[in-house]
């Protein structure tokens, strides 16, 4: 049987938790989601590239919140055969150090 947390510092770690979920968007060009993230209020931070692997980290312009983008070589939609450069973006809280 479950029993509910009652330390206050229980309960300000598990609101941490649900803040910190991380939402995760794809867009086939670069263009799209750099118009995307700048509709959010982002502004670019840092770039990463070797060989095929591309990155690029941007921060909120008021806040702590960060956006991870990665590119990828994968399928455009689940239901198609084209594959391409696929941008995944990253929504973090805080930012996660362990990805750099």
């Amino acid at each position: 049987m479950k029993i509910k947390c009652t330390s206050p510092n229980g309960k300000s770690n598990m609101q941490t938790i649900k803040d910190s979920k991380i939402v995760i968007t794809k867009f086939n060009s670069f263009d799209k989601m750099e118009r995307y993230i700048n509709e959010l209020g982002f502004v670019y931070k840092e770039r990463n590239a070797f060989k095929e692997d591309r990155s690029i980290t941007y921060r909120h312009k008021n806040n702590k919140k960060h956006v991870f983008v990665k590119s990828t070589f994968d399928y455009f939609t689940p239901v198609s055969m084209e594959m391409g450069t696929v941008w995944t973006v990253q929504e973090f809280w805080y930012i996660l150090r362990l990805i750099f």
